[in-house]
């Protein structure tokens, strides 16, 4: 039996974890859904991003790289070993991202897919937050950085590069969107919170 099916299963908790946190977590009363700020309208239409659903096609772009790539080595039995317990690593650290995905998830009530803030949306400083500025899209970094350790091929790494890169771009622009709203605020959280690695970047 080919063991490297198990990365099926590995994502796939993952994803699960992810919907149903997402569809389970506590009402709007945690802090990242308190009361209103000043800086943030009390009605009128959502405020987006500029080239938000182009950023989120790019990391849609890097998961379909990501899962061809694995569907291609793992289902003709062709994973290269590069080192003792790959596979083991690799899990560990999807679950590390899964782990940091549910807990954003539960802390942050305003979370949206893209880069979008409704009435209502406050800012979130506290819980995961308080180590990276951006933990959702971190936590797909690590999905797709566990999924190149468990199958090491050219075509996953490459989507691996793609998907921080288009975590990057998405954070940037959630930065700048951010910024346009709550002002000295965010600019004060971004002084002493990385973006996404926590000391570093």
């Amino acid at each position: 039996m080919n063991p490297d099916f198990a990365i099926y299963a590995v994502h796939t908790g993952f994803w699960c974890a992810f919907g149903v946190t997402l569809l389970v977590r506590a009402p709007a009363s945690s802090p990242g859904s308190g009361p209103l700020p000043a800086s943030v309208p009390a009605s009128g239409p959502p405020v987006t991003a500029p080239f938000s659903r182009a950023m989120l096609a790019f990391h849609m772009l890097a998961f379909g790289l990501m899962y061809f790539g694995v569907g291609n080595a793992v289902v003709p039995n062709r994973v290269p070993t590069w080192f003792t317990g790959q596979r083991i690593a690799g899990a560990l650290v999807i679950a590390g991202g899964a782990a940091l995905a549910c807990w954003a998830l539960v802390y942050f009530q305003s979370w949206r897919f893209r880069a979008q803030l409704e009435a209502g949306h406050a800012l979130a400083t506290g819980g995961p937050f308080a180590f990276v500025r951006h933990p959702i899209y971190a936590a797909l970094d690590l999905l797709a950085l566990g999924t190149a350790i468990w199958v090491p091929i050219p075509t996953v790494w490459i989507a691996f590069v793609l998907m921080v890169v288009g975590s990057d771009l998405r954070g940037r622009a959630e930065d700048r969107l951010l910024t346009q709203t709550f002002g000295a605020e965010y600019r004060d959280y971004q002084k002493r919170t990385r973006r996404f690695v926590p000391g570093l970047y």
